[in-house]
């Protein structure tokens, strides 16, 4: 599966959960990302911003992307940090 995130600067990083588009085999899969998720994906145990966190976490994030795609056709994904104690 391939699977392409927004590059980091056109991820809208602001309070809330972080809202992007992924592109996993060419189509478009609106994804809606946590907080306690960003902070299981990027797997660090001090602060650091949240485009750092996401930047960290990405391998993981689309993983679970990977994952949760086939599932739902319609609406986001959305990811919990459930997520990742799988």
């Amino acid at each position: 599966m391939n699977i392409v995130l927004p590059p980091f600067d056109n991820i809208c990083i602001g309070e809330g959960p972080i809202c992007f588009d992924a592109l996993v085999d060419g189509v478009l899969v609106n994804c809606v990302l946590t907080e306690p998720a960003l902070c299981a994906a990027a797997a660090v145990d001090h602060v650091i911003s949240r485009r750092e966190a996401f930047a960290l976490g990405q391998p993981a994030i689309k993983e679970v992307v990977a994952r949760r795609a086939g599932e739902s056709s319609i609406g986001p994904v959305v990811i919990t940090q459930a997520e990742f104690s799988m």
